[in-house]
């Protein structure tokens, strides 16, 4: 599945943090790629699957929102396997050991610039597991470093024990958590989208929040956030200003799960 059509209906992208497409360079063009695990709307922040099927999501970012077309590679390693969604001919791909396909970047309606794919994968046991991904442009790429990217991550078989509930299933009387925010990119740059995630679980089981609200600030410069709910995800999307850099990105996340409020806030500096 092409991640840039999931895009548009996000609005913030958990599947999609892309980076900002202005004042880019004809020429010349940073491109990046990302692997992260996956769920039908988009990227989620998490290093844990719910079970042995599960997707993975692999996103491309542009510095400069050029209009490119992108050569991306992927393989699986042992151990797991392409679902019923993998890479096919039709969404420009060739192979599967490793996939390599050929994609032009797009505007994603937010008025950023980028792509990507999430498919189905297959575990054959729990345990830890590595993918790695490449991506090579047409134009100029003055940083060569973030073309590759190997994520790191765990397959775990939930538990059948219990019975099922509005939060998962099987968490009896356990009260509802929700981690620390995550940010993606961990290291913003001024001018980036920047995805600021909050994991909501109960006895371990994902809770999909709900009321999410997002507020954030650049310096003095208030920025508008796009809301998503997910299992287990509230998530905001934030662009930054291009002119921002060396100034404070801070910010909440607000919603509501098992009965409660919660609110998460966090602060990073724009590179």
């Amino acid at each position: 599945m092409r991640l840039v059509r999931l895009l548009a209906m996000l609005a913030i992208a958990p599947v999609g943090v892309l980076a900002t497409a202005a004042g880019a360079s004809p020429n010349a063009d940073d491109v990046s790629v990302r692997v992260t695990l996956a769920v039908t709307g988009g990227i989620i922040q998490d290093t844990k699957t719910r079970g042995l099927r599960f997707k993975i999501g692999v996103v491309v970012d542009s510095s400069a929102g050029v209009i490119q077309t992108v050569k991306i590679r992927i393989g699986l390693p042992t151990g797991l396997h392409w679902g019923a969604d993998g890479p096919d001919p039709g969404e420009g791909c060739l192979g599967t050991a490793p996939a390599t396909c050929s994609q032009l970047l797009a505007s994603n309606g937010v008025g950023t610039v980028g792509g990507g794919y999430i498919w189905d994968v297959v575990a054959d046991q729990p345990g830890a597991y590595e993918v790695s991904a490449s991506v090579e442009g047409e134009q100029p790429d003055p940083e060569a470093a973030n073309n590759t990217s190997t994520f790191r991550f765990e397959v775990v078989q939930p538990s059948t024990g219990g019975s099922p509930g509005a939060g998962g299933g099987g968490s009896g009387g356990a009260s509802v958590s929700a981690s620390a925010v995550k940010l993606a990119p961990a290291r913003p740059r001024a001018g980036s989208t920047v995805v600021a995630s909050v994991r909501v679980t109960k006895g371990g089981s994902p809770v999909r929040p709900s009321a999410v609200a997002c507020a954030a600030t650049a310096g003095k410069t208030k920025l508008r956030g796009g809301p998503k709910s997910a299992s287990g995800v509230a998530s905001c999307l934030f662009k930054t200003p291009a002119g921002a850099k060396g100034k404070t990105l801070a910010g909440s996340l607000s919603f509501r799960a098992g009965g409660e409020r919660f609110t998460k806030r966090f602060s990073t500096r724009l590179r």
